[in-house]
């Protein structure tokens, strides 16, 4: 659908308003649409997306947990946009715009922001991905899953591994992993960062899972910490020296914030788990395979991450650049 087609089908769903575009983004697996929905002095904006990979019911599952979060958040300062409608057979999902930037623009430097508002989304993301392992929770006999029909061998190959060590973790919770939870997927309230003021930060979680996946949270932990790490192989931090925030000490603050809320002291056997998830996720990074025909961006992406950070893809020990083992005495 294009932009004149989006149009008519939301003024459709809204009769009597006027949809007035606002902005296109075009990402690897969808297109998101930003309308004003216009009738008089009444104005509201929403977001459309359009996937053009995924199949209907994918389209349904992402659309249910984005509900299923939004009710079930009941966190003063996390949340998610919220849900409006969903139309599987053609790919699209609606929710409500919220005002946020991806928390990553304010990783990659691109908007400068305090050391404050750094250690406050550190903080607050830990709290959202605990806010979500808590609703998504699983019963305790389980078994891991991730699918079997999708190209994720390095996942799956990280859950073969991991029963022997589970036995031992101290957290031992099912989830429906998030998956995808990298700072990409954190919007962080606008009014704090543009203005660069004290105070509470609010973020919310966008892209929810699109799978019905069993796992330990070990592997949303893992990959938001695979998620700081890329960050840092790309510019301005790669080539122009822009360091004004740690891996190491962000993903420590994270971790001990998502433990407090999650009641658990982290034992050598989680932290084991988190670095193999971690490693398996770089892996991952390489594997142009499981994408099938995915386009020019990810093979330029793997072109650039063979080119330059060939010491950090080619890590011969798991446990290198893992959470510090001391983190599980603070948290």
């Amino acid at each position: 659908m294009n932009y004149g087609e989006v149009q008519k089908y939301i003024e459709e769903l809204y009769p009597g308003f006027r949809a007035m575009g606002r902005k296109t983004v075009f990402c690897r697996n969808s297109r998101i649409f930003m309308l004003d929905l216009c009738r008089g002095q009444i104005r509201k904006r929403i977001v459309v997306k359009i996937s053009h990979n995924y199949k209907p019911r994918e389209v349904s599952t992402e659309y249910a947990n984005l509900s299923r979060f939004f009710h079930g958040c009941k966190d003063e300062f996390v949340s998610s946009p919220e849900p409006l409608f969903v139309d599987a057979d053609n790919g699209i999902l609606a929710m409500s715009h919220v005002q946020g930037s991806n928390l990553s623009l304010m990783l990659h430097e691109i908007r400068p922001a305090s050391l404050q508002c750094i250690s406050s989304a550190a903080d607050l993301s830990g709290i959202a991905l605990a806010r979500y392992h808590e609703i998504f929770s699983r019963g305790e006999g389980e078994l891991l899953t991730i699918d079997a029909n999708a190209r994720e061998d390095d996942i799956n190959q990280f859950l073969a591994e991991s029963p022997e060590h589970l036995a031992e973790c101290n957290l031992k919770s099912m989830v429906t992993p998030f998956f995808d939870f990298t700072s990409w997927n954190i919007l962080v309230d606008n009014d704090i960062l543009n203005n660069n003021r004290s105070g509470k930060m609010r973020l919310f979680l966008i892209d929810f899972p699109r799978l019905d996946y069993v796992c330990t949270p070990h592997l949303d932990l893992a990959r938001f910490r695979f998620g700081l790490e890329l960050i840092k192989q790309f510019p301005p931090s790669k080539f122009f020296g822009l360091n004004r925030w740690d891996v190491d000490s962000f993903y420590d603050r994270f971790l001990a914030s998502y433990c407090r809320e999650m009641g658990v002291a982290l034992n050598g056997d989680d932290l084991w788990l988190i670095s193999r998830a971690r490693k398996a996720y770089i892996r991952r990074a390489q594997d142009l395979a499981r994408k099938g025909r995915c386009g020019w961006q990810p093979k330029l992406e793997q072109m650039y991450l063979r080119t330059f950070c060939r010491d950090w893809l080619d890590q011969g020990d798991i446990i290198s650049k893992s959470p510090r083992i001391g983190l599980s005495e603070k948290a």
